[in-house]
């Protein structure tokens, strides 16, 4: 399934740790969407996350059904980890 990379961006603080592990386990159980890796903090408001998607608009409308504001939603082509870049699952 398509890899995509969201963006949030929201009031520091607002997000507490609690809220965002609920975020994260609605992402575990989403019959579409599933959350592949984030990355948060909630101190300067921003989130950042890796989900597996069938399409865009669907990272789109599981953010907006859980409450999480979208600055951005790029589908991901290639990873790289420790200098090895390698395409994403198709």
């Amino acid at each position: 399934m398509p890899r995509f990379l969201s963006v949030h961006t929201f009031p520091p603080g607002e997000f507490t740790p609690e809220r965002i592990e609920e975020i994260a386990a609605q992402g575990q159980s989403d019959p579409v969407v599933r959350g592949y890796r984030s990355f948060h903090s909630p101190t300067e408001g921003q989130i950042v996350w890796i989900l597996e998607a069938p399409n865009k608009e669907a990272v789109l409308e599981f953010c907006q059904r859980v409450g999480l504001p979208v600055d951005a939603v790029t589908q991901l082509e290639l990873e790289g980890h420790v200098g090895v870049i390698r395409a994403t699952a198709p």
